[in-house]
């Protein structure tokens, strides 16, 4: 009988133990680290908060040539000459290549000689012409014998101005055999070869698609073609400063000015940006066309305004805004009105006040948003 009585105490203890434990895992699920009220933000999110926007806006660009050119000729034809070579310094005027001219000399010889018999008819028929004048004046032959002559005389004068026309028009031939630079500059690209089939191209031409009908490329000047963000290009204007860096020569930087803004903005993969135009101040010699360059353009400080991490703004439905922490410590879309941006930072207009937490980074937790 003792001993039955002393098993009792003993499996009531265990089941307070088991009740115990069962409590306190319940307690743990609902209080512990893995409840919503104890999850940790911090990586996740941030506060909208006053500042100033830096005062730099970056954009990447590419070294190019201020004016260029395809150079081709006038008529189609073969190449006959190729004069200068990639890198050489041309003058406006040079000649940069000739075209074969065939049998063009043989027709230059054969207009001349048209021409000085041209010449010859016609001051044969002047003299005869002179002659009757004074014959016809004195009585001594009919008007109608005074117009037969100088009926000819007029028609010899006018095979004369045709042959002297042929002549000057073959001549002008001619000379668009010899093609010329348009501007002083550099060869930059060289298409062809002599006794290659060459074909006019737009004037002026300096697409990509004219090359290949094209002698060389001829270029002028340097410059940088920067595309800056919609976001960014109220804050861009004419005679700004800047700052270029280019791959080639990371540790340096070259100063430039805005001389250009683009008045119409392109689209690509749903990207809106502005070209904008930047020329060196005394650029050096090394700094070659082609070269890919990152621009910090100097703005100076912004008024203060409440600002977010760039990264925090989304869109949604094609309107832009912000995840916001809901009650269960998920993101909730918020519309926003957008201001402008320094890269890193966005300026928010409207849609969001000062203290406001917004994501940065979707938490393992929350659902995958579209």
């Amino acid at each position: 009988m003792a001993k039955g009585r002393s098993k009792r105490p003993k499996a009531v203890m265990v089941g307070l133990l088991v009740l115990a434990l069962c409590g306190g895992g319940v307690l743990l699920l609902r209080f512990g680290p893995w409840s919503n009220r104890q999850r940790d933000l911090t990586p996740f999110t941030t506060t909208a908060e006053r500042g100033i926007l830096s005062g730099v806006i970056t954009a990447s660009g590419e070294l190019q040539a201020q004016q260029r050119v395809n150079v081709s000729p006038r008529k189609q034809g073969v190449l006959g000459e190729l004069l200068v070579d990639e890198g050489d310094l041309v003058e406006e005027g040079q000649v940069l290549a000739v075209m074969d001219q065939a049998d063009l000399e043989d027709r230059l010889q054969e207009r001349q000689a048209l021409l000085r018999q041209a010449e010859a008819n016609f001051l044969t028929k002047k003299e005869d012409f002179d002659r009757r004048s004074q014959l016809y004046a004195s009585g001594v032959i009919s008007a109608d014998d005074f117009s037969d002559v100088r009926f000819e005389m007029l028609a010899r004068q006018a095979g004369l101005t045709a042959a002297r026309e042929r002549l000057e028009q073959l001549e002008q031939e001619s000379r668009e055999q010899r093609i010329r630079a348009p501007f002083a500059g550099t060869i930059t690209a060289r298409y062809t070869e002599p006794g290659s089939f060459v074909t006019p191209t737009t004037a002026a031409s300096a697409t990509a698609g004219a090359t290949s009908a094209s002698i060389v490329e001829l270029s002028q000047g340097l410059e940088v073609s920067a595309r800056v963000p919609e976001s960014d290009i109220g804050r861009i204007v004419t005679g700004q400063n800047a700052e270029i860096r280019v791959d080639a020569f990371p540790d340096e930087r070259f100063s430039a000015r805005v001389s250009e803004i683009a008045p119409r903005a392109e689209k690509e993969d749903n990207v809106t940006s502005f070209e904008v135009k930047l020329n060196f101040v005394n650029p050096p010699k090394k700094l070659l066309i082609g070269m890919t360059a990152d621009i910090n353009f100097q703005t100076g400080r912004s008024a203060p305004k409440l600002l977010v991490p760039t990264v925090a703004i989304v869109t949604e439905e094609g309107k832009p805004g912000v995840l916001l922490v809901d009650d269960n410590q998920k993101p909730r879309f918020q519309p926003v009105e957008l201001g402008n941006s320094s890269g890193d930072q966005t300026a928010i207009l409207d849609g969001l006040e000062s203290g406001t937490r917004v994501f940065i980074d979707l938490p393992p937790w929350a659902d995958r948003r579209d």
